[in-house]
């Protein structure tokens, strides 16, 4: 895959132009790539806020609300777990746990814990559990990723 960057002063807006034969798991990246800057809105001190998707560790249900965790910051959101998931999951969110979906993007490292639970230890060297239900379905995500991105630097 052959890659250029044209820097125009000139252009109104940023613009991506995306040049490709067929559909595969690289381009599939890419569009999922640039779905994920899309914005969302959260609620944090009754103000509401622009998020970009990608910045997101992960998210957690809490009395029935969804909450998005970040760098230091928690903010709100108006969707569903279930809406967010169909929205954003191919954008490298996952289910780990009945009300937790974590980014798979800022996972660091993965360490076993009791009971074949594993521990994630973001970016931000948070660590959240994967519950042993939702493993499979994590571990198929993070390989998915991890060949597609080994593919790209062959």
């Amino acid at each position: 895959m052959r890659v250029s960057y044209n820097r125009d002063p000139s252009l109104q807006e940023d613009r991506a132009d995306i040049h490709y034969r067929e559909d595969c798991d690289q381009i599939e990246i890419i569009r999922n790539f640039f779905s994920s800057l899309q914005s969302i809105t959260g609620k944090k001190d009754n103000e509401v806020c622009v998020l970009q998707p990608g910045s997101i560790y992960y998210l957690e249900v809490v009395d029935r609300k969804l909450f998005a965790y970040q760098a230091g910051e928690v903010y709100q959101l108006d969707y569903s777990m279930k809406y967010f998931l169909d929205c954003f999951g191919a954008d490298g969110f996952v289910q780990i746990s009945k009300n937790t979906i974590v980014n798979l993007y800022r996972v660091k490292r993965v360490q076993t814990d009791l009971n074949m639970r594993l521990k994630l230890i973001l970016d931000n060297d948070e660590m959240i559990v994967l519950n042993r239900t939702y493993k499979k379905n994590f571990l198929d995500a993070l390989y998915h990723i991890q060949e597609v991105c080994h593919e790209n630097h062959l």
